[in-house]
């Protein structure tokens, strides 16, 4: 690094960079924003002047400047009793409201019930009314959600999708788990304590059975692995999917495979209600079974740590949502755009590493 570099002690600007480079502000300005011609070397010039210097765009200034206000709509699944995990993503993007809140930006987050599609489509075509800048989208419904895109396309609106990805290159980015490998770590977590010749159980949870898209990528990497192995072990895999929109489930469906299955050794739940399974377990007596399933919400904290689940797996939902949104402004307001696939790590929590990650969500 140069001397003349290493005296910057104050916030990088464009002008340090143009003199740095020796070229023009206006130079500068088209290399960032890709406006314009710029020869290769002059291009390369400059961004390696960016990168020494760890330039940033002063976004507030920039914001102020356009004098323009940005809305962005959020669409979310309605965070009730049956669907706690939807607080978390909701807490991401409250953040993220409450830092731009002197950017000209607005969010707006509007709720659809995770158990009717109706009620995704008629919160869609709400928010496309509205028109907005820039869409936060869960597409839980995925064939659906496919078909609604290209209205926000006509509209030229960019939507950036949280949880579930409809991976046909509509979106503008994705931020969520890698819901396919998600469920190999699952089966290779569960593979270690069975014995051989015994039956897993893979449950899908949802009102009406709206099984998401994400719920079935999970249910097939955790079989792929698992047929890998099944014929060295002997194992047998089951899948069933149940209605929580009947009061008396999961119990019903749980107590009549209970009742004809003797080789039952674990249980997959493909989401976060692996709590209802935990509590039916604990409830019926019926011994210990492995049991794993998805995201540190409440409900599921209380049966790890007493020992009914053994692992979850989560994904930092927060994170999707507050990285979502920040994409988002980032993009309306300087056109770049973030990664179009931005996993969330695969995160291993057990009974004995739980505080520790309580202390990360608090924080």
């Amino acid at each position: 690094m140069s001397k003349s570099i290493k005296s910057l002690h104050r916030r990088v600007t464009i002008k340090d960079i143009a003199a740095m480079a020796q070229v023009s502000i206006g130079t500068v300005d088209r290399v960032l924003h890709k406006r314009g011609e710029v020869n290769q070397d002059t291009h390369d010039r400059v961004m390696a002047y960016v990168k020494e210097l760890g330039y940033t765009p002063n976004l507030l200034a920039k914001s102020l400047a356009l004098k323009k206000n940005f809305s962005i709509a959020a669409l979310l699944p309605d965070a009730g009793e049956n669907s706690p995990y939807w607080r978390k993503p909701l807490e991401g993007i409250e953040k993220a409201t409450h830092e731009l809140m002197d950017y000209n930006t607005v969010i707006q987050v509007y709720h659809f019930d995770p158990g009717q599609e109706t009620s995704f489509s008629h919160r869609l075509d709400e928010i496309l009314k509205n028109k907005p800048d820039g869409i936060i989208m869960a597409p839980n419904f995925h064939e659906l959600a496919m078909q609604l895109m290209p209205s926000c396309k006509a509209l030229h609106i960019p939507v950036i999708l949280i949880d579930n990805n409809l991976e046909d290159g509509s979106e503008l980015a994705y931020f969520g788990q890698d819901a396919l490998q998600s469920g190999v770590a699952a089966a290779r977590l569960m593979h270690y304590g069975l014995p051989a010749r015994s039956e897993v159980l893979i449950v899908n949870l949802a009102r009406n059975k709206a099984i998401t898209r994400h719920m079935l990528r999970r249910e097939t990497g955790f079989r792929n692995f698992f047929e890998r192995i099944s014929r060295q072990r002997q194992l047998t895999i089951r899948t069933i999917s149940i209605d929580l929109s009947d009061e008396n489930e999961p119990t019903a469906t749980l107590g009549k495979i209970m009742e004809k299955t003797t080789h039952l050794a674990g249980i997959f739940v493909t989401n976060s209600r692996v709590h209802k399974v935990a509590q039916y377990l604990k409830d019926s007596g019926k011994g210990k079974l492995m049991l794993i399933g998805y995201d540190l919400i409440e409900a599921n904290m209380t049966y790890l740590e007493n020992g009914i689940i053994d692992f979850l797996i989560c994904q930092k939902p927060e994170d999707q949502g507050y990285k979502a949104v920040m994409a988002m402004f980032n993009y309306l307001l300087t056109g770049k755009k973030a990664d179009r696939v931005n996993y969330s790590p695969i995160d291993i929590i057990m009974k004995e590493n739980i505080d520790y990650y309580k202390k990360i969500n608090i924080a």
